[in-house]
């Protein structure tokens, strides 16, 4: 029996169009290395003050992943790409999608003063084992395509 592909997609809450791209392409890499266990991560920003509810998100991926099987885990947490290397850590993740033109959250500051674009993408590539495949999904708009139920 084949060894189980583990993937992990950070997605946001409510969808974006980018989230849900992202959610599209974690299904057909999900589909082509069966058997697989697909977690979508979303984290909830404690100085944001949100809280997405697991059935919620449950809900509005379940139709974008169209059959696939993926379990939902949310995490509190001030740095978003510090919750996602947690997770990819404790799920020891072979594969992370996440979509471009992500930064990660002390970077965004560091990009302002320096003037530089660094991403998620990059940092979880830094900060991951080189068995953890990073994909990125090309995409650049925010626009939300699912509301909370």
């Amino acid at each position: 029996m084949a060894d189980e592909t583990t993937i992990l997609v950070p997605i946001r809450y409510p969808l974006t169009e980018q989230s849900a791209r992202t959610l599209a392409t974690a299904g057909r890499l999900a589909r082509d290395h069966t058997p697989v266990d697909l977690t979508v991560l979303h984290v909830n920003l404690h100085q944001r003050g949100t809280t997405a509810q697991k059935r919620e998100i449950t809900r509005a991926v379940s139709s974008t992943l169209d059959g696939v099987d993926a379990s939902v885990m949310i995490r509190q947490g001030y740095l978003v790409e510090e919750e996602i290397l947690e997770e990819a850590t404790q799920l020891d993740a072979d594969i992370i999608v996440v979509g471009t033109n992500q930064q990660a959250t002390w970077r965004k500051i560091l990009s302002r003063t320096l003037g530089n674009d660094p991403e998620v993408g990059d940092h979880l590539r830094e900060n991951t084992t080189a068995d953890t495949e990073i994909v990125e999904v090309d995409t650049a708009t925010e626009t939300p395509v699912v509301e909370p139920v």
